[in-house]
């Protein structure tokens, strides 16, 4: 019995298989990563960027079948008016060879910012714990509205009123005239016991710039696991995000793309237990001027992210 981790990259709609090599006994899966962009739209003398109903990014487990032991199917679904494209990396943890009495996955189905999910019977005391994003949705109460910032993350916490119990809860942010709807489907993961030649901990990305800065986007982080071996594999999935327009800004700005979330893994072989991967963090507008053509970006400017990462030695 064992940790096997995989990572896919889904068009919005479609349906990832992830394959493993025996019973899946546990599965987490949450997204790492997501990608959208929205339409636009000319009006007037200007092209603007979107103004936006709203958007999320939705992930549910399938039957697989005949091969449902050994398989976690997993469907992405992205909403949001005007869309253009969108991209959602998945992935899946899964404890494989069967089930175990100290592991376990607590879930929330689409819960409003603030509401407890029925809490499920876990440990007492547990090793690790930590939730991820399997799922949000930011609306407006009605027609399109301008953005000031995105955001949603989750959270898992024991239940006061049944020791040995668990729930995860969630928020969703979303700033500009009229937002509200929020909701967040969160996971959890708990752990009874350390694992053996595998570790779980959170990262944090957190980046603020200037209208001078050139280096918006993509950050490489560094993950020191304590792990004494160079490691095998490792996993990143979101736990939260946020990222906001200037906040001296006046009036919040048309949405044209978002990107949150992080890229594949790489262990370091050089060194003990350590591996890096690249956080990217983009929220923008982009107005083009029809007249002449000329395309004039807004970048967001304050961004963070937080991580789960899993390693294996």
């Amino acid at each position: 019995m064992s940790w096997e981790f995989s990572r896919k990259e889904v068009v919005a709609g479609d349906t990832a298989t992830f394959d493993f090599s025996g019973d899946v006994g546990l599965a987490l899966y949450g997204i790492s990563r997501f990608d959208i962009n929205f339409a636009t739209s000319a009006s007037g003398g200007n092209l603007g960027g979107s103004a936006i109903s709203g958007f999320g990014v939705k992930l549910t487990r399938e039957n697989a079948g005949e091969d449902s032991r050994r398989q976690v199917k997993v469907k992405a679904e992205v909403s949001g008016t005007p869309l253009s494209s969108a991209t959602v990396w998945i992935t899946v943890i899964a404890w494989v060879g069967g089930e175990s009495s100290m592991r376990y996955v607590v879930s929330g189905e689409e819960l409003a910012t603030g509401q407890m999910s029925r809490s499920e019977a876990v440990v007492a005391w547990p090793e690790f714990s930590a939730a991820v994003l399997s799922g949000f949705k930011l609306d407006f109460a009605s027609g399109s509205h301008n953005v000031g910032g995105v955001g949603a993350s989750a959270g898992i916490s024991a239940a006061l009123t049944a020791p040995g119990s668990a729930y995860v809860t969630g928020a969703g942010t979303l700033t500009g005239k009229g937002a509200s709807n929020c909701t967040v489907n969160p996971s959890g993961l708990v752990l009874g016991e350390a694992q053996e030649n595998a570790w779980f901990g959170l990262v944090a990305d957190e980046s603020t710039y200037t209208v001078n800065d050139t280096n918006w986007g993509t950050t490489k982080l560094r993950v020191e696991t304590g792990a004494t071996v160079p490691l095998r594999h490792a996993a990143v999935l979101l736990q939260s995000f946020y990222g906001r327009f200037s906040a001296t800004n006046m009036s919040p700005s048309p949405l044209s793309s978002v990107t949150m979330g992080a890229g594949e893994p790489v262990a370091v072989s050089s060194e003990s237990g350590v591996f890096e991967f690249e956080s990217t963090r983009w929220l923008a507008d982009c107005t083009t001027i029809v007249r002449t053509g000329q395309e004039i970006w807004t970048e967001a400017q304050t961004y963070s992210a937080v991580y789960l990462w899993a390693a294996l030695g």
